[in-house]
């Protein structure tokens, strides 16, 4: 199809005007009117399109061939595994898995120790799987559950597991978005992963200890009487063994083999099922509930309500959300729009001054953060833009790459309508407004990586001589 290609260039004045309006709808409606997101975002992308259109001269089919639709395709992943997630947390549920968790958690958790151990535990989690999104699906959901029993603020608690579950996906050699930045820098994977801990080990130490510190103001005391009444209602509600953990253990398993998300999903329910069979609900009545969620009762509210999520239809809000955000973000890059912004940064700011490189590819990569939701192109995006001119500068690619993690990878999950917002919002059951003070990690580590470039520290000269590929 031929497309009309006499549009408007987009200037610089107006991609600023056209991005800072989206933020301020986004921003206004949601924080100050309290709309619903996903018709937010709706209603941003009727605002690009009509911009586009009628003030730039794009065609719709052009905008829509060439901008929304491969846009969209990249968001498919993301929203299959949304759309699968539910379902999972709905068996898992009935099956014992998550309220296992949950027994075993009070039992052990105790309100000076819970914020810790759930920034470690979802470390670890994520780490050895390389996937934020399936160990805030397993241990995220299990450890709020734990929160609720033990009084801890749900905010700092979901800070806590996001923090915690990006750790992983950011510094692991099995974690997609680590083997794409170095991939994209033209740096070996180890390289760039003993790069990030030079931003990382100050971000999770500062991180330990807040976590810490907070816990240890933490009341001393457990309304034991409570957490007895929770125990005992779990156990009077499920059939409480060992043999429940069996799903989280073959998902970490096959996640740590590296094997398909999706088929990974798949597995997870799959084991789950027999389970709930074990609990007492027919097939039936196990398929029933992974469309439209469980209705537990073990006759405590707040475990009720935890409990009682889940579903396909507990996850179609979320997918809407992908959907629009990924409409107006393929406008914003067909039309050039960031590709303007970004340019700009890129000609006029640096100055062949090395912080200010460093400070411009961080500031490209939360950009393109915040205007497409994705880690991805926020990795991509700053990436190919500003790789050539590190080696002009002579600084190591190295330093690039740990530099688009800090800034994109862990940022995305600050982002509300992000994917990565959307389902840890969702999955958490925390608003990301909510949890995002309390997720240092996802922050400090950009932070410390502009404190480098303007200092010096850990900003090694160019490499291109031994340049090695990605393995």
């Amino acid at each position: 199809m031929s497309y009309n290609t006499q549009h408007r260039e987009v200037s610089l004045s107006s991609a600023i005007g056209i991005f800072t309006t989206i933020l301020l709808i986004i921003m206004v409606g949601k924080l100050a009117l309290g709309f619903d997101t996903a018709i937010l975002l709706m209603i941003v992308a009727m605002f690009t399109s009509f911009v586009y259109v009628f003030c730039y001269k794009f065609t719709w089919n052009e905008l829509f061939e060439g901008g929304v639709v491969p846009m969209v395709a990249r968001a498919s992943g993301a929203m299959m595994i949304l759309l699968t997630v539910g379902p999972m947390i709905a068996v898992w549920m009935i099956s014992g898995t998550i309220p296992y968790i949950i027994y075993l958690g009070l039992k052990i958790l105790t309100p000076k120790t819970y914020l810790l151990a759930a920034f470690v535990l979802t470390a670890v989690s994520s780490t050895v799987t390389g996937t934020s999104w399936g160990t805030a699906a397993t241990f995220g959901v299990a450890l709020m559950g734990i929160a609720v029993g033990l009084d801890v603020s749900p905010a700092i608690a979901g800070g806590a597991i996001v923090a915690g579950s990006y750790f992983g996906d950011k510094l692991s050699p099995v974690s997609d978005t680590t083997v794409l930045a170095a991939a994209v820098a033209e740096v070996d994977v180890m390289d760039h992963i003993r790069s990030m801990l030079w931003t990382t080990t100050p971000a999770f130490l500062i991180s330990l200890i807040v976590y810490f510190l907070i816990g240890s103001n933490a009341s001393g005391s457990i309304d034991m009487g409570q957490i007895n009444d929770i125990l005992a209602a779990l156990d009077n509600t499920f059939k409480l063994t060992p043999i429940t953990l069996i799903p989280p253990a073959c998902l970490l398993g096959l996640a740590w083999m590296r094997k398909p998300t999706l088929p990974v999903l798949w597995v997870a329910i799959a084991t789950a099922i027999p389970l709930g069979m074990m609990q007492g609900y027919d097939i039936s009545k196990i398929i029933s509930i992974m469309a439209n969620g469980p209705h537990i009762s073990t006759g405590i509210e707040n475990i009720d309500k935890l409990l009682s999520r889940g579903g396909l239809s507990f996850m179609a809000g979320s997918v809407a959300v992908v959907f629009f955000a990924y409409i107006f973000a393929g406008e914003l890059e067909y039309s050039g729009t960031f590709r303007r912004i970004s340019s700009t940064l890129r000609d006029k700011f640096i100055q062949r001054n090395r912080g200010k490189l460093i400070l411009s590819t961080s500031l490209t990569g939360i950009m393109t953060s915040l205007g497409t939701g994705n880690s991805y192109l926020s990795e991509i995006v700053p990436g190919t833009m500003y790789k050539d001119l590190f080696d002009e500068m002579n600084i190591s690619r190295r330093v690039l790459s740990r530099t688009l993690e800090d800034s994109g990878t862990i940022v995305v999950a600050l982002i509300p309508w992000s994917a990565a917002g959307i389902y840890m919002s969702t999955v958490l059951g925390v608003p990301v407004f909510s949890y995002m003070p309390w997720a240092f990690l996802c922050y400090l580590g950009f932070i410390t990586a502009w404190i480098y470039g303007f200092t010096g520290i850990a900003i090694w000269p160019s490499d291109n001589d031994k340049k090695k590929v990605v393995r």
